[in-house]
């Protein structure tokens, strides 16, 4: 079975990029988490996956990041109310899940708060977890190489970690990094390259990267095999649905970002006895 990645946590456990969120995968034994992180104004990072505070706290603040130092990002509430993403993927894909209730964030009504969190805050959670959790950190804007460099300096998780992104300029700032400055001990770069094509393979070619990303129905089988002859592994970008899950372990994927991890492993559970 391809490394289940929560993708951004269990986010039917607890909004997306939330220390709750994180430990729910760990619980239900992910072999990785993908989360996001931006800079906050007094260059700490901060994990969540926009600019601004709006998307978390359903517009009630606008701020920018950039205009707030990371204390004041921490204290903003961040509700669990119309949070939470569907228990299972929504339709009914086969006859067993199609008839069960499908959970709709209306449901949601408890008055739960939760806070962002740092990723200095993150790092000490994960030399917590018990096992070796693999975490995909995408960062989602330039400036983040040193402060990272910093808190990396410190962690004793580095050979957990695969920093990449999907944007370009990310992207190239990183690999323009760590080719000047080095890499520490154990720490691996991504790249989430989405699509097959000359621009994503010339950058590819010319990368350090142990690891791209690709969307669902995007590759094949000889695309794996291909990149695996590079010693590069490939990621499937989400596609939450069976027809693809039972591509993906057919195809030798190293890992699945998947938004439904309980679902997935229930499915993956059923195939595999039919095998």
């Amino acid at each position: 079975m391809p490394m289940r990645f929560a993708h951004t946590g269990v986010t039917q456990f607890a909004p997306e990029n939330t220390l709750e969120a994180f430990k729910k995968a760990a619980e239900l034994g992910c072999e990785g988490i993908e989360l996001d992180i931006q800079l906050s104004g007094d260059g700490e990072i901060i994990v969540t996956h926009n600019g601004d505070m709006g998307y978390m706290t359903f517009e009630r603040h606008r701020d920018s990041l950039r205009d707030l130092t990371s204390e004041q990002i921490k204290a903003f509430d961040i509700p669990y109310r119309n949070a939470l993403k569907l228990k299972y993927p929504p339709y009914p894909w086969t006859e067993h899940f199609g008839g069960r209730r499908m959970i709709t964030p209306s449901d949601y009504v408890e008055n739960r708060v939760t806070h962002l969190i740092t990723f200095p805050e993150f790092d000490a959670w994960l030399a917590t977890v018990g096992y070796p959790l693999t975490v995909e950190v995408e960062f989602k804007c330039k400036g983040m190489c040193p402060r990272m460099d910093e808190i990396l300096a410190g962690s004793e998780n580095v050979s957990q970690y695969i920093l990449f992104s999907g944007d370009w300029e990310v992207l190239e700032e990183m690999q323009e990094h760590y080719r000047k400055n080095g890499k520490p001990d154990g720490l691996r770069l991504g790249a989430n390259i989405r699509f097959i094509n000359e621009d994503t393979m010339d950058f590819v070619n010319r990368s350090d990267l142990w690891e791209v990303g690709l969307n669902n129905e995007a590759f094949t089988k000889r695309d794996v095999e291909m990149f695996e002859s590079m010693g590069i592994k490939v990621f499937s970008n989400l596609g939450d649905y069976p027809e693809w899950w039972q591509a993906i372990n057919e195809y030798g994927v190293t890992g699945f970002k998947t938004n439904f991890p309980d679902a997935y492993t229930e499915w993956w559970s059923a195939w595999k006895k039919e095998k």
